[in-house]
């Protein structure tokens, strides 16, 4: 005869016993979830998982907007771009009049030069991406290696002290940010998003040109000094001309010396300007 107080102590065990394993099933998940939450978190820092969020040659930069990525080398013309080596703005924009053109950040590559800002900031659209804000720039740059003097084959080129003027990308081993992005200082001036007008920046007024005593937090200078070179801002110098429009370049060329570096702009020629000194790399 089955006793019913033995039956329904039973049943109460069973539905206890399924509790328990649903409990344990859902606690693993979330578990799990939670470790691959921490795994990507640590990724966004450069550490634990090897995928990063961004493209190849393209580093990740922390912000507290969230982050973005950035060329990790000046950007070259792509292998379906007519011009390897544009020469002028003419042949630049035949580039960009190219459907396959597209420019690539890539080691050991001669940079795209003799590129307007508005021709940079198009290039960088065509390859789904977009020119650096100023403090984007800066951020991706920071860390960098500033020397004032003895340069070598190893640092930042802003001395001639590559083989050639301009370098190929990425041949100065040490001259890499903190965040991997290489030849941020020197080389070429880089194109950044924007411009100012009459001397001013986003509504605020900026110094005489001379060299950087203080800067804001898009490393542009709100302080300068015509005659005194500041240890506290490696010898960066600050270019400007207050009158008319002017594009905004960063971090020096290759005979700018321990004038250029990471506070380094140059702030004198129109966006429609073009040279052999000027280049450009992306972010997304």
């Amino acid at each position: 005869m089955k006793n019913p107080i033995l039956n329904k102590r039973a049943s109460w065990l069973a539905k206890r016993t399924l509790v328990v394993i649903i409990a344990a099933i859902v606690l693993t998940s979330l578990g799990i979830k939670a470790g691959d939450n921490l795994l990507w978190t640590a990724s966004l820092r450069g550490t634990t998982r090897q995928d990063s969020p961004c493209p190849d040659n393209m580093v990740f930069i922390t912000s507290p907007d969230g982050g973005f990525c950035v060329d990790k080398y000046e950007n070259s013309p792509g292998p379906g771009c007519p011009y390897q080596d544009p020469q002028n703005e003419t042949e630049s924009q035949i580039n960009l009049d190219s459907p396959n053109c597209l420019p690539v950040s890539k080691e050991i590559s001669t940079p795209w030069r003799n590129v307007s800002q508005s021709q940079a900031a198009l290039a960088c659209a065509r390859a789904g991406k977009r020119l650096p804000s100023s403090k984007e720039w800066y951020q991706a740059a920071l860390d960098t290696p500033d020397k004032d003097s003895n340069w070598n084959e190893q640092d930042c080129q802003v001395k001639s002290n590559w083989p050639s003027q301009p370098g190929l990308t990425g041949s100065g081993k040490d001259c890499v940010s903190s965040a991997g992005a290489y030849d941020m200082i020197g080389n070429v001036w880089e194109w950044v998003d924007g411009t100012i007008f009459d001397g001013q920046h986003e509504g605020h007024p900026l110094p005489e040109q001379g060299f950087v005593q203080g800067v804001d937090d898009e490393g542009l200078a709100y302080q300068t000094d015509l005659q005194e070179p500041a240890p506290n801002y490696n010898q960066d110098y600050f270019w400007i001309k207050q009158q008319g429009t002017r594009g905004i370049a960063r971090g020096g060329y290759w005979g700018n010396g321990s004038d250029a570096g990471v506070y380094s702009a140059y702030l004198v020629v129109p966006p429609s300007f073009s040279g052999t000194g000027v280049g450009f790399r992306c972010v997304k």
